[in-house]
């Protein structure tokens, strides 16, 4: 009798279930092969080599939006490819649920409906890896080299941002942005400062075209680097590797100015330890925790070396005044802004596309009664676009993938406790980073639902493997039942 019960759709396992006496063979996953996930993993830190052709500038729109056009491209594929429709990732449903309040804001009186269209289009380009990413197969294997992947990527524009402190001249972009320029003729200089021995440093930019644009390869680089040296078992070698690669990322860091970003470091790091401490690790917590210190501290006087008085003063000073009161003196009063005057002002959204890059791309900017809004900080964009349920939804989405990333990180004897730890960290960098930009208008957004994406592939792969193994053993026991009943039957007769 053929087995009817229910089976999971085809997002959850896109391939032909049958029941064991019906398989011809186990079912085999095989995905340590390199395939579009890797190239998109690359895809997402290397576009920026193009802004260094010269006369790239002219094209720098479509060179921004090539990373978007490559999610986009990929969610249209996978969905021509499987026609299921279960939205399964932790905080999938709600993405869905923004989608949804993003479009009924279309007819909301003070949208800008052409900037609005392209905000809702830009939007599921950054959210669409929860989606077509999930479908992947991923081994433990294939997450561990993808994470690699990020990691190394993000080294090359965090080390191509110190060498462009050592030898502007070479390694520094022909030209910077030239609409930051346009917008402020002395975008450049006001963020350059004088370091060691008269040495003028224009924040390093990395694989971008905007001062300071290293600090988030930096940050990458730095918790990825300092989780792969920190992981059990690993090789001194290796060890060695990763801790100076993490050197690199907070040195610049450093080099940037972007405080927001150091602390961010040090919030994902003390997170680290306690996973370790959670997971019954409690002397590699320590272990962990002292290196965290030497980290931050050498890569502080390596800085120093190069940026001199300028550099230690700008950390000095949130030292003096403390976490909370720097946080106050710049993003805390945006924040108490957005909470007890623009969640009131605007309770259902400020209108689709009058603030962001589509704004400026795509916006009415003669619109005298509804004009252009500025949004410094997510919650801020959040309220703009669809008002205090937006404060709902994403959030809650975002709650719930690093939800699952944590459980993963620190289930008792679990396979993906490492992994699902690294995962975790990026998710709480870029999450963290909300209250200091609005990240999930940029491409951090896409890495954060990747990141989910890659960790519930991997999970969901080791669960069919796993089924597999079950159909392998059901056949196995079958057949030598069916010997010993042949050999029965030769007996009684």
């Amino acid at each position: 009798m053929r087995d009817e019960s229910p089976q999971p759709s085809q997002i959850v396992f896109p391939i032909a279930l049958e029941p064991a006496e019906y398989a011809e063979e186990p079912i085999a996953v095989t995905t340590d092969r390199w395939a579009s996930l890797e190239v998109f993993v690359l895809v997402q830190v290397f576009w920026g080599l193009l802004l260094f052709v010269p006369g790239s500038q002219s094209y720098r729109t479509y060179i921004r939006a090539f990373p978007y056009v490559a999610s986009l491209v990929a969610l249209a594929v996978a969905f021509a490819r499987s026609s299921g429709t279960d939205a399964v990732v932790p905080g999938a449903r709600w993405i869905l649920a923004v989608l949804v309040l993003l479009a009924a804001n279309l007819v909301h009186d003070q949208t800008w409906v052409m900037a609005g269209s392209a905000q809702i289009v830009f939007q599921m380009a950054i959210a669409a890896p929860v989606f077509w990413a999930a479908r992947v197969w991923v081994t433990d294997q294939r997450l561990e080299r993808l994470i690699l992947l990020i990691f190394a990527a993000n080294l090359v524009s965090a080390a191509l941002g110190l060498l462009q402190v050592y030898y502007p001249s070479t390694f520094l972009p022909a030209e910077f942005s030239s609409l930051a320029s346009k917008i402020n003729p002395e975008f450049v200089s006001a963020m350059s400062y004088v370091g060691t021995a008269g040495r003028v440093i224009i924040r390093p930019p990395g694989l971008s075209d905007l001062p300071g644009g290293a600090a988030i390869a930096g940050a990458f680089t730095a918790l990825l680097g300092f989780a792969l040296a920190m992981r059990a078992n690993q090789r001194q070698v290796l060890r060695a590797v990763f801790f100076a690669s993490a050197a690199v990322g907070v040195t610049v860091v450093y080099l940037t100015q972007v405080r927001s970003m150091l602390l961010m470091i040090l919030g994902c790091m003390l997170i680290m330890a306690l996973v370790r401490l959670r997971q019954g690790r409690i002397l590699q917590t320590g272990w962990l925790a002292a290196s965290a210190g030497v980290l931050v501290f050498s890569s502080f006087v390596w800085a120093v070396t190069l940026g001199g008085d300028v550099v230690q003063e700008r950390y000095q000073s949130m030292v003096d005044s403390g976490v909370l009161r720097t946080y106050q003196d710049t993003r805390g009063s945006v924040l108490s802004d957005a909470v007890s005057r623009l969640a009131f002002e605007y309770p259902l959204g400020a209108g689709l596309g009058r603030w962001g890059m589509m704004s400026l791309y795509f916006g009415d900017q003669g619109n005298w009664q509804y004009p252009a809004l500025y949004a410094e900080i997510q919650p801020t964009g959040w309220i703009y676009d669809g008002g205090v349920l937006m404060w709902v939804f994403y959030p809650g989405a975002l709650l719930l993938a690093i939800r699952y990333s944590y459980k993963l990180a620190t289930f008792p004897g679990g396979s993906l406790n490492d992994l699902g730890t690294m995962i975790l960290t990026i998710q709480l960098l870029i999450a963290g980073l909300c209250f200091t930009g609005p990240v999930f208008n940029t491409q951090l957004g896409i890495m954060f639902w990747l990141a989910t994406a890659m960790l519930y592939g991997c999970q969901r792969t080791e669960a069919a493997q796993a089924w597999a193994r079950d159909v392998e053993e059901e056949n196995a026991g079958a057949e030598d039942a069916g010997d010993d009943f042949d050999a029965a039957q030769t007996g009684w007769s």
